[in-house]
């Protein structure tokens, strides 16, 4: 479920900050699909947004977990795995390949370091 306690930005009045950290991003991303998802995340924030002040009533905290939390997690993640490819040589994050599904990131990260001591 959705913390409550995290949701200054899409009930607050920190939702600009947020919504242009976010756009800010956007922007710095080189690939087009990290791109893509970072503008779909902010667009659906904005939307909420724009009901709750429509409405003056609180958002439904499940779809907000699933159309802008969760793909906000994802988001982070690859964004991560992005900065490790390009900082670290060593590096376990597959290259030019599709990412470790969730939840699977430590079965690969012990095969790899495993396959690297040859066993």
């Amino acid at each position: 479920m959705f913390d409550r306690r995290n949701a200054a930005p899409l009930t607050g009045a920190d939702f600009r900050d947020w919504s242009d950290r976010l756009r800010d991003v956007e922007e710095m991303m080189s690939d087009a699909e990290l791109r893509s998802d970072a503008a779909r995340i902010r667009d659906r924030a904005r939307n909420v947004r724009v009901e709750l002040k429509r409405h003056s009533r609180e958002p439904n905290w499940n779809l907000v977990e699933t159309m802008i939390a969760e793909p906000l997690h994802e988001l982070q993640r690859r964004i991560e795995q992005e900065l490790l490819k390009r900082q670290s040589r060593d590096a376990l994050v597959p290259i030019d390949r599709d990412p470790v599904p969730p939840g699977f990131e430590d079965s690969v990260r012990r095969y790899y370091e495993r396959l690297g001591v040859g066993k």
